[in-house]
């Protein structure tokens, strides 16, 4: 969706804000830079949307230079929320918000319609909020409505700006949970500013830590917490989040895993079959040449189709089945294991290649372990 291709940016004092940086924002990603100030984490969002030029490097959206695009028409097509909100004080909170789609000549019985059901969504009443003006509203329900305004002409991207830096701690985690339930039901892809690194643990679904106009990491908040770069990163973290994960007394995934038994989709029954009994097991996971997930062919399927020759293990598999990334939680495969009602989870990684199973056996073993020990 968004790729950063070699971008740099040098003001003319010489001060390098930022140093040839790579990054992709995959589409439906909430990504999260952060990092000391001056590190160059709101230069680089500020060029999505060509408030700040590269110096050298490309900056590309849904693969298309963004250099090559009229800013105004870029800006309209990409939504903003910075911290200090920017109501105009003069319009009423549903001609706030519909401002964008207005710009933009949209119907405006469908934008009035949209914009009701934004603040609705955000738990502002429209029948009681619309015809409000922005001095009327709290600072978190003024903030809110930044947010909305955002969406209101239904952008692909969205820029958040440390929005919910200047609110009270009770009013900010409230906007946090709230974007995070937004972002389930909209799925827009997100890139938002913080220094707030537990802000960026909670609602990020990856996080890219910044400095001296470098990356330094970029992963999924579990990946950074588990596995720190450097001690910039576990500095920057945090001893007491590292403390309180090394509390907990659940081991890694890849320590609770056992070894999936695989097979190729294009063979046959009775192979299948002969693989079931060697390894003791009751489904076969099936897998492409690079180890990525196609299916699960059960011994049921395989057994009640054997008599057929023509068939080989596609035709039986399914792929309805639970999986967790081999960086997430244990408790995670432990609800999953749960709801699924099969008996195990699959592993797997970023790139959905299998990497093991948790059975309801191997978590036998390790509460039977714990207890003994």
């Amino acid at each position: 969706m968004i790729q950063f291709e070699n971008v740099s940016k040098v003001y003319e004092d010489g001060f390098e804000a930022l140093k040839d940086i790579n990054f992709k924002v995959e589409e439906g990603e909430l990504l999260v830079l952060i990092g000391p100030s001056g590190c160059g984490k709101t230069t680089t969002m500020k060029m999505i949307n060509r408030l700040i030029e590269p110096t050298s490097g490309t900056v590309y959206i849904k693969g298309k230079p963004i250099k090559s695009q009229n800013p105004v028409d870029l800006r309209r097509d990409i939504g903003y929320v910075i911290q200090q909100i920017g109501l105009f004080p003069h319009m009423t909170i549903g001609e706030n918000v519909s401002l964008i789609p207005k710009l933009k000549k949209q119907d405006p019985e469908e934008y009035m319609k949209k914009v009701d059901e934004l603040l609705n969504m955000v738990g502002l009443n429209a029948k009681v909020y619309k015809k409000r003006y922005p001095k009327e509203l709290s600072g978190g329900q003024q903030q809110r409505v930044g947010v909305v305004r955002a969406l209101a002409a239904d952008p692909s991207i969205i820029l958040m700006d440390e929005p919910f830096s200047a609110l009270d701690p009770i009013s900010r985690e409230q906007l946090q949970d709230e974007l995070v339930k937004l972002q389930e039901e909209i799925n827009k892809t997100i890139v938002f500013v913080t220094h707030d690194m537990d802000e960026a643990l909670k609602i990020a679904d990856r996080v890219c830590i910044m400095k001296n106009g470098q990356i330094v990491q970029l992963d999924t908040p579990e990946r950074i917490l588990r596995h720190p770069a450097n001690d910039f990163v576990r500095d920057f973290i945090g001893e007491n989040r590292l403390n309180e994960l090394n509390e907990n007394n659940f081991p890694p995934i890849e320590e609770v895993m056992t070894k999936a038994i695989t097979i190729k989709p294009m063979r046959g029954l009775a192979e299948s079959n002969k693989v079931l009994n060697k390894n003791k097991v009751d489904s076969l996971i099936v897998v492409d040449n690079n180890d990525v997930f196609l299916g699960v062919a059960s011994a049921w399927d395989i057994y009640r189709n054997f008599e057929n020759e023509d068939m080989v293990v596609k035709d039986v598999m399914k792929n309805d089945y639970a999986y967790i990334t081999i960086y997430e939680s244990l408790e995670k495969a432990l609800t999953l294991i749960k709801e699924s009602k099969k008996g195990y989870v699959l592993v797997l990684d970023e790139k959905h290649r299998v990497k093991g199973v948790i059975t309801n056996g191997s978590l036998v073993r390790l509460f039977v372990d714990e207890f003994t020990n």
